[in-house]
Parts: structure tokens; C-alpha cells; sequence
């Protein structure tokens, strides 16, 4: 198995030094491409290698003159890889020795992705570790805490798709996201959900493994894109439309239900983090898609199968009255 690593950047040439040695420590990745999105000092490799590492052509340094997000910065360097697999992984974020480990049990595996677990900065903070606790929720449901590699069912898949939709869990067969046109959103945030929705759509060798393969590291009222409260939030209702017409032509329909629920509670978590003077135009938009989206055949299976879903659908429908 050969493996690039793929990491979108923006002012962050701290962290990017500290991922690059983590990643030249691991001896697993064979290129590493890095997109500057427009940083207000370009990234040079002196200046992110400073001991010479990642040599040559094992390191590909891309620009974009203009900030235009992860999402453009992830699709463009999909473009440059030309290993057998991919990793897409974040500056702020940092690799973990179990990586490696699983990286080798890979090898000689035929897999469309391999889902891995992770660790939570926010978890550290209040005493835990691992993943939050609604991650760790679904792969309860899944079946898949435990067991360090295996193949994944199409009901475990709809389970674990729930989880927060993060771009860097997931070691991919690089063919078989360009064979099924899988990209990032071009939205500021929120960019990372039809990669990997679609990727759970289009999987059909998924594996899954409970090695904790990275370190999420969350900022708390930081700079990041993640904190953003504007109204790039609203730039969601795209994707989400062109995900669930997909997924909904889908039968039997299992992964466009756990998509509605993951749509549902994503409503909920874009309130607490948007500027209250955007409230009701969310709120409309979002009723408008549940509108749009969930007749009434579909509202009626809801009722008998999650009379928790069909509630919080009537309530968000409600919220979003003028």
C-alpha cells in the first residue's frame, strides 16, 4: 500500500512543522501534498522542514492566492495524489503511533475506505478521553468498539455514517473516490459532509478499525473555521439538498434515514453556533428542507420507526415559522 498525506493549511505553520515531523516519525506515507490556502506568508518547504525532511518530490507544496477554504484546498490536492491511498488530515491535528500500526495491517487489504477511531481535545478537558460521547454512542449501536479490523455491514455503515463527519478518519482508496467523483463541498464550512456521506454511500469494501489513529484538537473560541458564526453557516443548505435527493433515490432508504437524523441534530448544533441575528433566516431554511424533503409517506415511517426524530422534525418545522 502506498499512502499520501493530504493537509489544507491557512496560517498555520506551527502546527504544519509539527504534523510533517510527526509524519516523517510514523515512515508510512510515501508523498505528502500541502495546499496554503492563501496564507498570509507562504508556506516554504525551509521554513516546514527545517531538517530537511520529506525531500524532493515526496513533498508537493500547492497555493491558492485567495482563501477559498478546506474543501478547494482538499479537492485540489486529490488532483496531485498518484499513491495507492490517501489520508486527509488537518495542520491543527496530530497523528498517533496506532496509525502506523494500522496502516500495516492494511497492507495487502482490498478497501474502498477504512473508518479509525479517534481522540477528542474536549474529552482531555473534562477528565475523559477518546471520541465524544455521541461518536462512541454510534459505534455502539454499529457493533464495532471492539475488534481491532473488519468489514463493515451496510446496517453498520448506516450507523457509523452518524458520526461527526470529519475528513481525516478515513484512509482511502484513492481510485475509488476519483472512479465515483467524491470531493469536498467549495463551502467554507461544513465542507467535509458530502465526502463523507457519499463515501458511505458509494462504499462497498469498508473497513473499520478501533485504533485511535489521531488527535483532534478543538479550540474553544478560537480562529478557526470551526468557530465561525457568520453567514457562511447558511452555505450548508447546498450540500444538504444535493445529499439527501441522492441518497433518498437510494433503496431501501437506510442511510437517507440516518442522514435526516445526522441532518436533524446538525440544525440543532448550527443554532448554538451562529450569530443570533441569523436565527430566523436558519430557521427558515431549515424548515424549508424538511419541507421539501420529508413528505408525508416518509414523515408517517419516521412516526413508527423514530418518534424521537419525527418530534424534533415538528419542532424544528415549528421553529421556523414567520
Amino acid at each position: 500500500m502506498t499512502l499520501t498525506l493530504a493537509i489544507p493549511t491557512h496560517n498555520d505553520t506551527e502546527c504544519l512543522r509539527r504534523l510533517l515531523a510527526q509524519a516523517r516519525d510514523l515512515s508510512i506515507f510515501d508523498r505528502v501534498v500541502v495546499v496554503d490556502d492563501a496564507s498570509d506568508t507562504p508556506v516554504t518547504r525551509e521554513e516546514v522542514c527545517p531538517d530537511g525532511a520529506w525531500p524532493g518530490d515526496s513533498l508537493t507544496i500547492l497555493r491558492h492566492e485567495a482563501c477559498r477554504g478546506p474543501g478547494v484546498a482538499r479537492n485540489r490536492a486529490l488532483e496531485h495524489v498518484d499513491t495507492d491511498h490517501l489520508l486527509f488530515f488537518d495542520a491543527d491535528d496530530q497523528l498517533t503511533p496506532d496509525l502506523a500500526a494500522l496502516a500495516h495491517r492494511l497492507r495487502g487489504r482490498e478497501f474502498d475506505f477504512c473508518l479509525f477511531r479517534h481522540a477528542d481535545s474536549r474529552r482531555n478537558h473534562w477528565g475523559g478521553q477518546g471520541q465524544m460521547p455521541l461518536d462512541e454512542a454510534h459505534w455502539r449501536r454499529a457493533g464495532v468498539q471492539v475488534g481491532e479490523l473488519g468489514s463493515v455491514s451496510p446496517d453498520q455503515a448506516a450507523a457509523l455514517a452518524e458520526t461527526a463527519n470529519y475528513p481525516w478518519n478515513k484512509i482511502y482508496r484513492t481510485g475509488f473516490l476519483r472512479k465515483h467523483g467524491i470531493r469536498c463541498s467549495e463551502t467554507l464550512v461544513h465542507e467535509d459532509i458530502e465526502l463523507h456521506w457519499m463515501s458511505f454511500r458509494h462504499g462497498r469494501d469498508v473497513l473499520v478499525s478501533d485504533r485511535v489513529g489521531a488527535f483532534h484538537f478543538v479550540a474553544a473560541g478560537g480562529q478557526r473555521l470551526t468557530n465561525r458564526r457568520g453567514e457562511e453557516r447558511l452555505a450548508v443548505f447546498g450540500p444538504l439538498d444535493r445529499l439527501f435527493n441522492t441518497l433518498a433515490a437510494d433503496a431501501p432508504g437506510k442511510l437517507a434515514d440516518a442522514f435526516l437524523r445526522f441532518v436533524s441534530g446538525l440544525f440543532d448544533w448550527i443554532r448554538g453556533n451562529i450569530d443570533p441575528g441569523l436565527l430566523a433566516r436558519f430557521d427558515g431554511a431549515a424548515r424549508d428542507f424538511l419541507l421539501t424533503h420529508v413528505d408525508e409517506p416518509r414523515f408517517a415511517r419516521i412516526t413508527r420507526t423514530d418518534p424521537v426524530l419525527a418530534r424534533r422534525i415538528v419542532f424544528q418545522m415549528e421553529r421556523g415559522r414567520t
